[in-house]
C-alpha cells in the first residue's frame, strides 16, 4: 500500500472538485490538492494542465481526478462513488444508495427538480457535499434565496455547522466567494472579465 497522499486534481476554482474537496475535508482526509492554474485573457493558457495531463497514469485523462495509490480516477461521479464506497457515505442500505445516486445526479443534471434534499444528522451521504455546494453557489448569487425554503436552510445550516467542513468552508482553501468557474466562463454571453 502507498504511503503517498491522495491527490485531487483541478483547475483554481470551486467548480467540480468543490464537492470533492468538501467531502475529503469533512472525512479529515490528508489529501494534495493539487490546482491547476488557467492563464489569463484571451488565451487562458491551459498549460498547466496540459504539460502533466498525459503523464498521470490515466486511463482518462480529465479534469478532476483522484489519485490514491494504484487507484487513478477520472469524472466527478466517478470519483464520488470512489470516496462514497471508501469512507463508507454512499448509502446504509440498497434503498439509501439508490436515492444518494438519485440526488447526485439530480444536483448534477437536474437542477430544477432538486428541492427534495435530505440530509438527516443521523446519515451523510456523497450527494450531500453536491447539493449543499449547489446551493451556497445559488446563495452567493442571490443571498437569501433559500431563506424562504426551511427545509433547505436548516440543510444549509445543519451542513455548515459540520465542524471539518465548517473548517473547511471558512478556510481560503474553501474559497468561500470564488471563483466558481473558469476564467473565460461566460454569464448571459459575455465574459466575466
Amino acid at each position: 500500500m502507498s504511503t503517498e497522499k491522495p491527490v485531487l486534481g483541478y483547475w483554481k476554482m470551486r467548480g467540480l472538485a468543490h464537492p470533492i474537496r468538501m467531502l475529503l475535508h469533512y472525512k479529515e482526509a490528508d489529501f494534495v490538492n493539487k490546482m491547476y492554474e488557467q492563464g489569463d485573457a484571451p488565451e487562458y493558457n491551459k498549460d498547466s494542465w496540459y504539460k502533466e495531463k498525459f503523464s498521470l497514469g490515466l486511463d482518462f485523462p480529465n479534469l478532476p481526478y483522484y489519485i490514491d495509490g494504484d487507484v487513478r480516477i477520472t469524472e466527478t461521479s466517478a470519483i464520488f462513488a470512489y470516496l462514497g464506497r471508501k469512507y463508507n457515505i454512499d448509502g446504509s442500505t440498497v434503498k439509501s444508495k439508490i436515492r444518494n445516486d438519485m440526488i447526485y445526479s439530480l444536483t448534477v443534471f437536474d437542477l430544477y427538480r432538486f428541492f427534495d434534499v435530505t440530509y438527516s444528522d443521523q446519515f451523510l451521504v456523497y450527494a450531500d457535499f453536491c447539493a449543499y455546494s449547489l446551493l451556497d453557489v445559488f446563495n452567493q448569487f442571490k443571498p437569501g434565496c433559500v431563506d424562504s425554503f426551511s427545509n433547505l436552510k436548516a440543510y444549509m445550516s445543519r451542513m455548515s455547522s459540520l465542524p471539518t467542513l465548517k473548517s473547511f468552508l471558512n478556510s481560503g482553501e474553501g474559497m468561500r466567494y470564488g471563483p466558481f468557474n473558469s476564467k473565460y466562463a461566460t454569464y448571459g454571453g459575455k465574459s466575466l472579465q
